[in-house]
């Protein structure tokens, strides 16, 4: 007499349980989507490491995001909802107090002030925070902040665990295959399954030719008393406020060293531009590092594999993962289930040659 093996049935699985993973976990609850995630749950990951800022504008040539009206909505709706699941507050809207690091970065700023779109995130202040070395002068960000990306990731990993959704454990991919029902992993079927690894993606055998540039980025935890302001704070490095005078400082980034391990050489390099910075005090509590999974453009990847069929890819969020990632978990879901076109700047479609040349 045969016995039958039980099998569970899905529309989703998600291999990655970072920023990427989760918000994507997000769209197919409020879907009414069923899925699986598979994620080993480490204690430092660059989601869980990251100050989580966002900033409508970015870079040292101080440009507005892409699509930064849409971003933003996105990421005050999403987070919304997710405060409310959780009942934590996660996100917070705080200006950016911002020093110019020498005459240059001055002029070049007063010269963007022409242009109204630029403007319209800008507060012109005269005066620079007493305890800020700011020889050339000051200016604020509006519509900037931080997500509290730890406790995000640990609150929705938590509330994932208690239904019974998110494994904890690394997905061996030579066991996960495609047959005539769906992906099968050991007792389960998937129709469809999305890849959000971060920079483990290298080690996914089905999206490992993506042009990833990996950047590890190292960053401080500081205790300063007489700092007392919950502005992000920015001059060559930024500082984000944690709650009884703690400060997140950062950060780095690292091209060659790319291990999550912090070093003696990130440690000075950000007193230095702490020092560079502050007038005042400061007590070094931890520090800790990352790989952010940046890539070649700068932009994030979404979509279907070149070939396989209900295979997805979610990643490349790099610097801006926050202000990006609700909006792109969005975008995904819609390109999957309703055939909505990709934006043109993270489809993965961009990067043929990249897959040609892996086949050969």
């Amino acid at each position: 007499m045969e016995h039958n093996t039980l099998v569970n049935k899905f529309d989703y699985l998600i291999i990655g349980g970072g920023l990427a993973g989760f918000l994507f976990a997000h769209q197919l609850q409020k879907n009414n989507k069923s899925f699986l995630i598979f994620d080993p749950i480490k204690i430092h990951t660059s989601s869980k490491v990251a100050a989580g800022m966002f900033n409508p504008i970015s870079g040292k040539r101080m440009t507005i995001n892409w699509k930064i009206n849409e971003l933003l909505a996105e990421l005050k709706n999403t987070f919304a909802e997710i405060e409310s699941l959780l009942k934590i507050k996660l996100l917070r809207f705080e200006p950016t107090h911002q020093a110019f690091g020498n005459n240059k970065e001055a002029n070049d700023f007063w010269s963007r002030m022409e242009n109204s779109a630029f403007k319209e995130f800008i507060h012109e202040t005269e005066t620079c925070e007493p305890y800020l070395i700011a020889p050339n002068g000051c200016f604020e960000v509006n519509q900037s902040g931080w997500v509290e990306t730890r406790n995000y990731i640990d609150a929705y990993g938590q509330y994932l665990m208690g239904k019974n959704l998110l494994r904890k454990e690394e997905l061996n991919y030579t066991d996960l295959v495609q047959t005539e029902k769906g992906w099968q992993y050991n007792n389960n079927i998937f129709e469809k399954v999305v890849c959000c690894e971060g920079y483990q993606a290298l080690k996914n055998p089905y999206f490992s030719w993506l042009p990833f540039k990996l950047s590890k980025g190292q960053i401080l935890l500081i205790h300063c008393p007489d700092l007392n302001t919950e502005k992000i704070v920015k001059k060559g490095v930024y500082l984000v406020h944690q709650g009884n005078h703690y400060y997140k400082v950062g950060a780095t980034y690292e091209w060659d060293d790319l291990d999550e391990i912090s070093n003696e050489k990130g440690k000075q390099f950000l007193l230095e531009k702490l020092k560079n910075m502050l007038t005042i005090p400061f007590e070094v509590v931890d520090q800790y590092a990352g790989i952010r999974p940046t890539t070649r453009d700068r932009r994030a990847i979404l979509g279907a594999h070149p070939q396989l069929k209900n295979l997805y890819v979610f990643n490349g969020l790099g610097t801006k993962g926050v202000l990006q990632a609700p909006y792109l978990a969005k975008h995904l879901f819609e390109h999957i289930e309703k055939g909505n076109a990709l934006e043109d700047e993270v489809d993965i479609l961009r990067f043929p040659l990249f897959y040609s040349n892996s086949q050969r």
